[in-house]
């Protein structure tokens, strides 16, 4: 029991000394997050069609 206790004394601690961000900051990051993960997505969905296009040329020219 005295584990537990000094485990929690010890957290109770170090939680203090957490900077915890502003939400400037949070809403900043969360902005960043967001249009990155847009760009990066339309990039790949960009990627995949050309892809998908290449590959549906090369299987005609073997069909034919």
């Amino acid at each position: 029991m005295d584990k537990i206790r000094y485990f929690l004394k010890d957290l109770k601690q170090e939680i203090n000394k957490v900077s915890w961000p502003n939400k400037k900051l949070v809403q900043k990051a969360s902005i960043s997050v967001i249009i990155f993960s847009l760009f990066f997505g339309i990039y790949l969905w960009v990627v995949d069609l050309a892809f998908t296009r290449i590959i549906h040329f090369l299987l005609s020219l073997r069909g034919s």
